[in-house]
């Protein structure tokens, strides 16, 4: 129910947040699917104008639980509960492309996600040939480009996404223009007035008991995410993080980003991982983060809305699928 704009508002400001006051040095704060569940039962329920006024009610409440060090319990979460809460994301982000990847539009939105799926399963028969073709052709692209560039040292860090996804805007683009000889339902085509800014209206919202509820689900899942996602990076870098301060950036990088107008944010397993592939050695990486996305977004985001819908998830199909770990499921069998 968010807008692409919110979306880049809250990635801003929650990057250049926690990179000032985060305790690790290569979490990436900002939106993430593992709260895309929670966040479309809530839009449902109270509309996506309330979601800023959320962020900030999540960031006082994960200030409070930093100011009474909850974070200590942490430890006593299993690694299996862990690994099954990783598996969840991955789950519902990739399920979430499937309206993405076969062109499917229009179709009416339910409250809980299982149902929302079971809508897009219902209809996929009326699915659009050209979506589902560049779809498969991206996302085998997104998966054969990896091992590709290792093997030619030719940028070996670099995710086949940057390669891909202007090859895609620009199919986009010639087939709005009608150079080619179909059409292709582009970001632009969902949302037609989408424009680059730092700041959106910011507006108060009623707080009733679904509310609450919502609210400390969403701060208990983001802070579980954040210090997992710290955890992995600590044990991809053998460092130690600060749990103390990555709380209290979290905390205060919600408040922002919902007084910026944003949504809720947490730190991002799939960024974190690209963040230590690329180099990364201190947490003003995530600071420069939020400020290139500001520098890309302003320059080049009329672009991005001749972007295919089906290549974007095909990128995010191809993130949910590397996020699952076998060799951690193959211990625990």
């Amino acid at each position: 129910g968010a807008t692409p704009t919110q979306g880049i508002v809250t990635a801003i400001w929650a990057s250049l947040i926690g990179g000032l006051l985060g305790g690790s040095n290569f979490n990436i704060l900002g939106p993430t699917g593992a709260l895309s569940g929670l966040l479309t039962t809530f839009v449902f329920l109270h509309g996506a104008s309330s979601l800023p006024f959320l962020a900030v009610v999540v960031g006082l409440i994960i200030l409070l639980a930093w100011f009474f060090k909850l974070e200590q319990y942490l430890i006593f979460i299993p690694a299996n509960t862990i690994q099954g809460f990783t598996l969840g994301v991955a789950l519902i982000i990739g399920l979430n492309q499937i309206n993405f990847a076969f062109g499917l539009q229009g179709l009416q939105k339910h409250e809980a996600f299982i149902d929302n799926l079971a809508e897009s399963f219902w209809h996929l028969g009326y699915f659009n040939v050209t979506s589902v073709i560049i779809f498969a052709v991206f996302l085998s692209l997104m998966f054969a480009l990896s091992p590709l560039l290792k093997r030619v040292r030719l940028a070996p860090n670099l995710p086949p996404a940057v390669i891909l996804a202007p090859i895609g805007i620009l199919l986009g683009y010639l087939g709005q223009k009608n150079f080619l000889p179909f059409s292709i339902p582009t970001l632009g085509s969902l949302y037609a007035d989408i424009s680059p800014t730092f700041f959106l209206p910011f507006s108060m919202a009623g707080i009733d008991k679904p509310f609450i509820i919502t609210a400390f689900t969403v701060a208990l899942i983001a802070i579980l995410e954040t210090i997992l996602s710290a955890k992995i990076a600590d044990g991809m870098t053998k460092t130690k993080h600060i749990q103390r301060k990555e709380l209290l950036g979290l905390g205060v990088a919600n408040i922002f980003s919902g007084l910026a107008g944003g949504i809720p944010a947490t730190a991002a397993l799939a960024r974190t991982a690209l963040n230590i592939k690329s180099g990364a050695s201190h947490k003003a990486s995530q600071f420069l983060s939020g400020i290139f996305i500001a520098a890309i977004s302003l320059a080049l985001f009329s672009y991005f809305v001749y972007i295919p819908l089906a290549v974007i998830a095909a990128i995010l199909v191809t993130v949910a699928v590397r996020m699952i770990e076998k060799e951690h499921f193959g211990r625990m069998w």
